[in-house]
């Protein structure tokens, strides 16, 4: 397999049990988004499309996905940005930057912080970016 460079968005009501290269198989019904990672390792990525997890954004340039896709626990490592079906290329995260990110999801999934909490939230994780 090779690296993806675009994805195109396929709306289905189940997701395959193969998936192709360069497709974001989109199920309103299950509320998820698929594809094979980008990197082309092969691991299929699932993306939540939940309020707490990730937003999918449809409009004629493409699908765009935030926030990044982390894909953290593969071996491949990857982390790249869909938007308006490109793939985008992040930088590689520090173990210590993953774990904060994880802290402030789980922070959010909580309930609905008050909007001190959140920015509270996000300095803690810029000054975790910028430390290291």
């Amino acid at each position: 397999m090779s690296r993806v460079t675009h994805l195109v968005a396929v709306f289905v009501e189940d997701i395959p049990e193969l998936l192709e290269d360069g497709i974001l198989y989109v199920s309103r019904e299950c509320r998820v988004a698929m594809h094979n990672c980008a990197c082309g390792c092969g691991e299929e990525v699932s993306t939540p499309l939940v309020r707490t997890e990730y937003d999918l954004i449809m409009d004629d340039a493409g699908p765009s996905i935030w926030p990044s896709i982390g894909n953290h626990d593969f071996a491949c490592t990857s982390h790249y940005i869909i938007r308006n079906g490109r793939i985008i290329w992040a930088g590689q995260m520090s173990r210590g930057q993953i774990e904060a990110g994880r802290a402030y999801d789980s922070f959010l999934k909580r309930g609905s912080p008050t909007k001190i909490q959140t920015v509270v939230a996000w300095l803690k994780r810029l000054w975790s970016k910028l430390i290291g």
